[in-house]
């Protein structure tokens, strides 16, 4: 046999292949390991046909894509593209012919042993197992497939047993509701059960740092106490749902998709009056907006029949665009880099497409050509932008007990209407056809277009579009749980890393649409579930099996977001004001951090109760945002942001330590436990307040042993104990102690347990 394998593997179409049948064919039948939650794309079982969406174009896109996608069509082949595909070559040959591998040149290119012929042409080139999928699937007719994140929702069977032979004891009573159904069945099969529910003060402190971005309020957290059943905790959920500090929590997640700030960016940095459009945001959130309702006001609540002040607000989401208003610059280049904004940001916003490449050329992974970029641009390109100095158009509003002019989106009138052109390389100099508004058929098929901006934002927010709702519902599993279904909510395309449970995915986007798009009876489902309610620890099987939680088989301990953190010392400290709207605030930052150079404008620090507003609050300006922030990885807010990343670095924990906001919670939290004449009593109050559990006695010991130390430094030097005590040495007899309390305050808004959540 090894003559004639010699002799093959020199041929153009290595029928070596045929002769290792019987190996691919028994790898093929085996479900391959892999991290858990994900499935080998290209490695489908023997007795399923092969999928082009699950099982092909993973190795295209992993592979060929670069080259043969949207971008560079080298040799006039699109592998993203079915047309292309089954066309004839400018070889003269056809990269597919459904049903005769050895007739098509996409076969023939990946297996050949020919290094001057093969495909890729660099690398190790394509695995036998890769071949093999090809192999398969052109001799099984090589059907085409749309992207699973493309193709219609269909409702997802509901799992009613385990997969092994006798079902686990734990599936008759761990499941609340369906989600845990969904959960249950993969960790079930791979031989996990899930965490034990976590203690009702981890939980209470979890499932208000999530719904309201804050820890719970005392009564709140005493009812809840008291009452630790399943009634009391869906009483508790409801009330922070109910709460004001909802709508401020998940405000923030919409002021990073609409790159929101209280200036205009670019070197000059101007300031804008847009907050009324931030309080906007927070008051449909509260009063849970339906969620497609909620995306056709941002997109064209201008175009409403009867619109109101509040839906032309609600378009100011397309204008915290960048503006340019230096002198020089080209008025209609910045306008329309505005538009390609807008683009880019309602499609990573409410799709998870990166359609921002398609400016420039077809989309190098998925199946979308340069003209149909321009075709959806030509529905954002008809609004008015009459002076970019005073971001006109605006709207006069009374908000908060102040008046204030918002810019917002106005229709360009009929004879005004500009015309929309494809630019050839994105270049504004180089425009070619001139193009009609249409969806991308991809996603929105062959039927007749949209007419205007609202019939497109329509369409876009409807049932039809299969992303809206699996977008949505993903967003909201990875605020929960600090990670998205699809890890890369900004990417659910062919590059993406893909979903690690689709039918969970698509169970959660038919709870949104079946509860008429409330995202509150969704988070609600979601913090209801079994799944959401396990605790943080792990066996060491678990850990060995699923590593990285990707069955979700304990909670997650998430370091809070930058808002959070502040928020959150404000609180336990009894400094947090709970004003609500109204102008931003200017909190205490470094000296020098702004360096205005057009103007005289200045960091005013705000007095009274606006020193300690909500973080949501705080005035951004884009080129040089709040020092504290950026150490905990928000964002500048010039471009849209999807997903932070979470990173610990050094700078984070300089700023809780010595930024003047966690100082003064320090202290505050210290006044708070100086009536408690023992020490031991008093770092037990301060604990349990901004731990919000029960004390442990070795955490006592060693803070006890912190303020014994500091108390007897301190008595030495006055002046700085003084200094760090502040407003807790006010009235004291006793300030050597009240600067240890405070350095003891300080190292408790430190640690782990306050900076994370569960």
């Amino acid at each position: 046999m090894s003559g004639v394998i010699l002799f093959f593997m020199f041929t153009r179409v290595p029928l070596i292949l045929a002769m290792t049948a019987a190996l691919v064919a028994a790898s093929l039948a085996l479900r391959i390991e892999l991290p858990l939650g994900e499935r080998a794309a290209s490695r489908p079982r023997a007795d399923e046909p092969v999928s082009f969406a699950d099982d092909v174009l993973p190795i295209l896109a992993t592979n060929c894509l670069r080259c043969h996608g949207g971008v560079r069509e080298m040799a006039g082949l699109n592998l993203s593209d079915e047309a292309s595909v089954r066309s004839l070559l400018r070889s003269g040959h056809r990269a597919v012919v459904g049903g005769r591998p050895l007739e098509s040149e996409l076969f023939a290119r990946v297996s050949t042993s020919d290094l001057n012929e093969r495909m890729p042409p660099d690398g190790a080139g394509l695995s036998l197992e890769e071949v093999a999928v090809i192999r398969r699937w052109i001799a099984e007719g090589a059907a085409w497939g749309t992207h699973w994140a493309f193709a219609p929702r269909v409702a997802p069977a509901l799992p009613t047993q385990a997969s092994s032979p006798a079902p686990s004891p734990v599936l008759a009573t761990w499941p609340r509701n369906d989600i845990d159904r969904f959960v249950f069945a993969r960790l079930d099969e791979a031989g996990l059960e899930p965490a034990r529910e976590a203690d009702a003060e981890t939980l209470v402190r979890r499932v208000a740092l999530d719904l309201t971005g804050l820890p719970p309020e005392e009564a709140v957290r005493a009812a809840y106490l008291a009452n630790p059943t399943d009634a009391g905790y869906a009483q508790l959920v409801d009330a922070l749902l109910a709460s004001p500090a909802y709508g401020e929590r998940f405000a923030r997640i919409w002021l990073d998709l609409a790159r929101y700030a209280d200036t205009q960016g670019y070197e000059k940095d101007a300031r804008r009056d847009i907050w009324a459009w931030r309080d906007w945001v927070v008051d449909a959130l509260n009063r849970d907006m339906p969620y497609d309702d909620f995306a056709v006001r941002l997109l064209a609540g201008d175009l409403l029949p009867n619109t109101t002040d509040d839906d032309r607000i609600a378009t100011a989401f397309h204008r915290n665009t960048l503006t340019n208003t230096e002198g020089g610059t080209d008025n209609e280049e910045f306008r329309m880099a505005a538009v390609f904004d807008r683009v880019s940001t309602t499609w990573q916003s409410f799709m998870g497409v990166t359609f921002q490449c398609v400016q420039c050329h077809g989309h190098p992974y998925e199946p979308i050509p340069q003209r149909e970029y321009y075709q959806f641009l030509a529905y954002l390109n008809q609004t008015a932008d009459v002076d970019r100095d005073d971001d006109a158009p605006r709207l006069t509003v009374e908000r908060a007990g102040v008046k204030t002019s918002v810019p917002v989106m106005v229709e360009l009138a009929e004879a005004e209407r500009r015309r929309t052109h494809r630019l050839e390389r994105g270049a504004l100099s180089a425009p070619a056809e001139e193009v009609t508004p249409a969806l991308p058929r991809f996603l929105f098929g062959e039927g007749v277009a949209p007419i205007g901006r609202l019939a497109m934002a329509e369409r876009l927010a409807s049932e039809e579009n299969p992303l809206f709702a699996r977008v949505a519902a993903n967003r909201a599993w990875e605020t929960l749980f600090g990670r998205g279904i699809v890890e890369t909510s900004e990417d659910f395309g062919a590059m993406g890393s893909g979903a690690s449970d689709r039918a969970l995915l698509d169970h959660l986007a038919g709870v949104l649409i079946a509860r008429e798009f409330s995202m509150k009876e969704l988070l609600r489902e979601i913090v209801m579930s079994a799944t959401y309610r396990q605790a943080s620890e792990a066996s060491a099987a678990t850990l060995a099996r699923d590593p990285d939680n990707r069955l979700w088989s304990r909670a997650p301990r998430l370091r809070l977001e930058a808002e959070q953190v502040r928020d959150t010392a404000l609180a336990v400290s009894g400094l947090l004001s709970r004003k609500m709207g109204g102008p931003p605030v200017m909190p205490p930052q470094p000296e020098g951090v702004w360096q205005v150079v057009y103007s005289g404008d200045a960091w005013a620090t705000s007095a009274g109760e606006d020193r300690y507003r909500r973080a949501l609050y705080t005035f951004l300006r884009r080129s040089s945002p709040y020092p504290s922030f950026i150490a905990f990885d928000a964002t500048s807010r010039e471009t849209c942001t999807v997903r932070r990343i979470r990173t610990n670095t050094p700078l984070a924990a300089l700023v809780t330590l010595n930024d003047p906001v966690y100082l003064e919670a320090a202290q505050a939290l210290a006044v708070v436990a100086r009536a408690e004449s023992d020490d031991a009593a008093a770092v037990r109050v301060m604990l349990e307040r901004a731990l919000g559990r029960s004390a442990r006695a070795e955490e006592v010991a060693r803070l006890v042993e912190l303020v014994t130390n500091e108390r007897a430094r301190y008595a030495e030097h006055a002046e700085l104990a003084r200094t760090l005590a502040g407003r807790a040495a006010e009235g004291s007899t006793n300030i050597a102690r009240d600067a240890a309390l405070v350095a003891a305050a300080n190292a408790i808004l430190n640690a782990d347990d306050f900076l994370t959540r569960s």
